[in-house]
């Protein structure tokens, strides 16, 4: 890395761990804000009593990803400076920036926690929100699930965590991802090639149970 010639060895090792911190919470926050916008969101809008229920939300991940954009530039400067002072003083102005940032991410969680998901249970059935949970799945991809599974269970209770466990399988039984699961939680998966085939397979329906699926969409709107 650039600042590694350029700063004290100490100073490179911690802007290296910021920098990677940084990339590694940019990237959930990619795979979460596009499984709403994609998936989440349409889904509530296909429902004739939620039309236009996630409109505000969808302008936060708008705002969001503008901070997370700014944060980058901070980042850039930090990753080119060319002495000690410049990247403590970047250091401070991220320092700000991140604050602001998860101020912002606690804020549109909190809501879409108290707001959103409970009209999932209200409005959906378990098939279709399992399904969901699949295509979710799908489409995020085994480098990311892989990276963030350990993140978010080491802050779960045992009790949240099996919970989360047993609706990830029930939602991908008899998939491939329900196998590479296994391989991950018992430290023997594969590289990411397997590991993508088994995310893609997650999503992997018959015809019959999307056609069950856009059906019972029909019947709730």
């Amino acid at each position: 890395c650039g600042y590694i010639s350029r700063l004290p060895w100490r100073v490179a090792a911690a802007m290296q761990a910021l920098d990677g911190r940084f990339q590694f919470l940019w990237g959930i926050y990619k795979a979460h804000s596009r499984s709403e916008d994609e998936i989440v969101f349409p889904a509530l809008e296909s429902k004739q009593a939620l039309r236009n229920v996630s409109h505000a939300y969808t302008l936060d991940h708008q705002e969001e990803e503008k901070q997370f954009s700014d944060l980058e530039q901070v980042m850039a400067t930090l990753r080119s400076a060319p002495d000690v002072a410049t990247a403590r003083s970047s250091t401070l102005a991220a320092r700000r920036m991140c604050a602001a940032v998860r101020a912002s991410l606690e804020t549109h969680i909190r809501a879409e926690e108290a707001e959103l998901w409970p009209l999932f249970t209200e409005h959906f059935s378990t098939d279709e929100q399992q399904y969901l949970v699949g295509v979710i799945i799908g489409r995020t991809g085994a480098q990311v699930l892989q990276a963030l599974l350990p993140w978010i269970s080491g802050s779960f209770s045992l009790e949240d965590k099996e919970m989360m466990m047993g609706s990830l399988r029930q939602a991908t039984k008899n998939t491939m991802f329900d196998q590479w699961l296994d391989a991950v939680t018992s430290g023997t998966a594969g590289g990411s090639g397997s590991g993508n085939e088994a995310v893609a397979g997650a999503a992997q329906t018959d015809g019959s149970n999307d056609n069950n699926n856009n059906n019972n969409n029909n019947n709730n709107n």
